[in-house]
C-alpha cells in the first residue's frame, strides 16, 4: 500500500481510527496517475523476478571470486 503525504491544511477531522481530509480533485488525479505507474512497474518486475534473481546470483558469484 503506498504512503501518501498530505499537507495539514487539508485536514478536516481526526480521531483515533481515521483522518478525514478535503483535497482538490487535481491532487486525486495525480495520485491515481502515479499509482497506475507504480502498479505497472510492480507488474513488470513481478514477471521478471526470476530473471533478476538469476542475474543477482551471477553478480554475487563474480563478487566472491
Amino acid at each position: 500500500m503506498p504512503l501518501i503525504k498530505i499537507p495539514k491544511h487539508y485536514l478536516v477531522y481526526q480521531d483515533e481510527d481515521s483522518i478525514t481530509v478535503d483535497v482538490p480533485e487535481s491532487m486525486l488525479l495525480n495520485w491515481k496517475k502515479d499509482y497506475k505507474k507504480i502498479s505497472q512497474a510492480q507488474g513488470i518486475l513481478k514477471h521478471k523476478k526470476e530473471e533478476l534473481l538469476a542475474h543477482l546470483n551471477i553478480l554475487r558469484q563474480e563478487w566472491d571470486e
